[in-house]
C-alpha cells in the first residue's frame, strides 16, 4: 500500500463509495507510515517512497544531498531526522530537484549550538532552494508544501555551525 494525501484518502469515501481493500490498506498505511534509512549517497526522493514519512539521514562518508521532488499539490511533507552514532563530521545537504530556484523554501531551522551560540538560520522566502547542514549531531527538520513552488521548513539542527540556505 502507499502513503496518501488527504485529498486522495477523501476520494475513497465520498458518498456512495464503498472503499476497497486497497484503499483502507492505504488509509492505514497513512495513518502509520514506514520510516525510511536513507543510504549514504546522493538520493532523490520521491512522492511515492518518501512523501508523508519520516526519513532516517544516515552517518555519511563524504557530503551527501538529498533532492526532494516539486509537490504535486499543498499538503506533502517530508520530515528528516538524523540517525547517526555520534556528530557527522560531513554535510547534509537538502534541495528541490528543481534547480532554477523556481520552487524553493521559506522558513527557518534553528541551530542548537554546541558552542553555546545557538541562533535562528531563515531562508530569503523567494529563491533559496537549499540548505547545508554542516558537521550536525541532530537533526529533526520538516518540509511541507505551501503550493507547486514553495515548501515551509521548519526545524532543528545540533551542531557547532549554522545551517546555510542558499540558492542552486
Amino acid at each position: 500500500m502507499a502513503v496518501k494525501t488527504n485529498a486522495q484518502l477523501a476520494a475513497f469515501f465520498e458518498t456512495g463509495d464503498q472503499p476497497s481493500e486497497t484503499e483502507f490498506g492505504h488509509l492505514i498505511d497513512t495513518i502509520a507510515p514506514t520510516p525510511v534509512l536513507l543510504t549514504d549517497a546522493d538520493t532523490t526522493l520521491t512522492e511515492a517512497a518518501n512523501a508523508m514519512r519520516i526519513n532516517i539521514l544516515p552517518d555519511l562518508s563524504a557530503n551527501r544531498t538529498f533532492s526532494i521532488p516539486t509537490p504535486s499539490a499543498a499538503g506533502i511533507m517530508y520530515r528528516f531526522i538524523y540517525g547517526g552514532a555520534a556528530e557527522d563530521t560531513d554535510n547534509h545537504i537538502i534541495d528541490t530537484v528543481t534547480t532554477d530556484n523556481s520552487v524553493y523554501f521559506k522558513g527557518c531551522i534553528t541551530l542548537v549550538d554546541t558552542d553555546g551560540n545557538s541562533s535562528v538560520d531563515y531562508s530569503n522566502g523567494s529563491s533559496n532552494s537549499k540548505v547545508t547542514l554542516t558537521d550536525t549531531g541532530d537533526i529533526d527538520i520538516t518540509f511541507i508544501s505551501f503550493s507547486t513552488t514553495i515548501w515551509y521548513v521548519s526545524g532543528f539542527s545540533t551542531s557547532a555551525d549554522t545551517a546555510a540556505f542558499a540558492d542552486q
